[in-house]
């Protein structure tokens, strides 16, 4: 039989079975968002008070029969909700860790075992649920009496609820990211189903034993649910944040819009000792610092500044990234680089290098034009064995000038790495050719090549294509030396080919270059290779080398 419209079982009916639809469409919305910070522990509060509503409407509208059984289904889920709704506000908040402590894990299940068992194991809840009475208005419905070792249950039911609630208002008001009328949102949520707790009695229409909280913690899921999905407080929670910055290396401050102090990690207090949530930043972070800060900014900015820590001047980079909620102005998330170290190197690296290119470009170089000065003078007076060794003694000048010009040619290279320009190849490996042509004439070259090839490269790809041109005719002793050089322009690519019928590239130098480095008792002769190598990475090229008694073929891929 229906229940009559307008009735107090219809009030009862209409408001439970509300609760269960608003609370399984949430458990379903939370399902299908499960993969959210703390969403899984969510759903699990979500479950057990739509099971926990259902049990009330069953105990309503079921037979008087069951009336036990239901009641302690339903005490078990009040119960359990309590416990289940500390769970999810203690992931939430961000101290998953903490619960996991054996010493924290194996006392609290024991006292929630303890409240299910009291509340709902048979022999123990007959003993705290007694005097069973059965009401016939507004509706058929049987109450029992609960004793103080219910009461105890439910106080500690209560604080675990309460417990759990103020965990997550006190993240949500110790952060920057939430608005104030969202922390009012969880706070209305949260205390009310509270309070209904306290005043149930007091109800309008209120029936003895019937419990109202579970329609008031429906409501504290549904406002989570808006609160959590529609608003993302589940990605703003400040655990988030602190997660994060934790995990890095550099000092990391957080300061809100009036430049307090919110949140740093552990690097920048041993860098900044003084750090102190809530703290004005100019109380606790050097001047310099503060006033590079540029609070107002809406998109991230660099800056450096010099500061002095342990009676020296160090250089520090800052990263400052605003922080914002649903458009408004939250603060700024300041990382603090130290670069002096780096900044030393790299002017060492610069010294290095000048002194590098002096040496190369004039010591060396009019060191080596003395010693062929003088080994030719001695090329033209001498003969027999002593005129040899004056032309080992010039061969080895020479080995050492084109040693000092590739090596010129190397620190080209990588200064212009990044660099690009559009070059036309046809006229490149005419150009190269001609060269190589003059410098060892007993070498014949053959060519092939389209009109034109146009391509977007480095510009040191003129010094690889040398190396490899050079390389091919300078170590080719054969009487018939020939070199061979292609030039291939297919829809993606341009493809050089330069075949030879030397002896081929030994295999330790092949060696080398596969691994990419040298050892003391592995490595190359020479630098030419090593030429080639770089340039061949920076343009994200690919070159083959097909060597054997019978000559080399190299191919290089460069992609248009």
């Amino acid at each position: 039989m229906l229940p009559e419209f307008g009735s107090v079982l219809m009030w009862h009916v209409v408001a439970f079975s509300l609760a269960c639809l608003l609370g399984g469409g949430s458990a379903v919305w939370t399902y299908y968002h499960r993969d959210q910070h703390a969403a899984q522990a969510f759903l699990l509060f979500l479950v057990v008070t739509v099971a926990w509503n259902a049990t009330v409407l069953f105990r309503i509208v079921g037979p008087i029969a069951l009336g036990w059984e239901l009641h302690l289904i339903e005490q078990f889920f009040q119960v359990l909700m309590t416990l289940v709704w500390l769970y999810f506000a203690v992931v939430y908040a961000g101290y998953r860790s903490v619960l996991m402590r054996r010493s924290v894990a194996y006392p609290l299940a024991a006292v929630g075992i303890s409240m299910l068992a009291v509340e709902s194991f048979p022999p123990i809840a007959a003993r705290t649920n007694t005097n069973p009475t059965t009401i016939q208005e507004p509706f058929a419905f049987v109450t029992w009496t609960d004793t103080a070792l219910s009461g105890v249950v439910e106080v500690l039911a209560l604080a675990a609820f309460a417990i759990g609630s103020g965990l997550i208002l006190y993240k949500l008001l110790t952060t920057n990211y939430v608005q104030a009328w969202q922390i009012a949102l969880v706070f209305a949520a949260t205390s009310g189903a509270i309070l209904v707790e306290l005043v149930e009695s007091g109800i309008p229409h209120a029936v003895s034993g019937v419990d109202y909280p579970a329609i008031a913690v429906t409501g504290v899921g549904v406002s989570y649910v808006v609160g959590l999905y529609r608003y993302d407080l589940f990605g703003y929670t400040p655990v988030d944040m602190s997660d994060v910055i934790d995990g890095i290396t550099a000092p990391v401050i957080v300061l809100n819009p009036e430049q307090r102090v919110v949140d740093f990690n552990a690097s920048a207090r041993a860098t900044f000792g003084a750090l102190a949530a809530g703290q004005q930043a100019e109380e606790v972070l050097p001047d310099s610092l503060v006033d590079a800060v540029p609070l107002t900014a809406t998109e991230p900015t660099e800056t450096e500044v010099t500061l002095s820590r342990d009676g020296e001047d160090r250089i520090y980079r800052l990263y400052a990234a605003p922080l914002d909620s649903f458009g408004d102005s939250q603060g700024l998330a300041v990382t603090v680089r130290d670069l002096t170290t780096q900044r030393r190197q790299q002017a060492n690296l610069d010294l290095l290098k000048q002194i590098l290119t002096r040496a190369l470009r004039h010591n060396i170089r009019n060191k080596v034009d003395v010693v062929k000065a003088n080994s030719q003078e001695l090329l033209d007076r001498l003969d027999g064995p002593e005129r040899d060794r004056a032309r080992d003694a010039n061969d080895a000048a020479d080995a050492l000038l084109s040693i000092s010009t590739k090596t010129r040619v190397m620190k080209e290279v990588a200064e212009n790495r990044g660099r690009t320009t559009p070059i036309e190849l046809t006229d490149l490996v005419a150009t190269t050719v001609a060269d190589c042509e003059q410098e060892y004439p007993d070498t014949v070259f053959e060519t092939e090549f389209p009109e034109a090839c146009s391509v977007e490269v480095t510009p040191d790809i003129s010094h690889a294509l040398r190396q490899l041109v050079e390389n091919a005719a300078e170590h080719n002793p054969a009487a018939d030396a020939t070199v061979r050089v292609t030039l291939e322009k297919t829809a993606d690519a341009a493809v050089i080919t330069i075949e030879d019928n030397g002896p081929g590239i030994p295999d330790n130098e092949l060696t080398v270059l596969e691994r990419g480095q040298e050892e003391v008792l592995d490595h190359g002769s020479g630098i030419g290779l090593w030429i080639v190598t770089l340039v061949v990475d920076e343009i994200d090229g690919a070159i083959q080398y097909d060597t054997g008694d019978d000559g080399t073929t190299i191919t290089l891929r460069i992609d248009s």
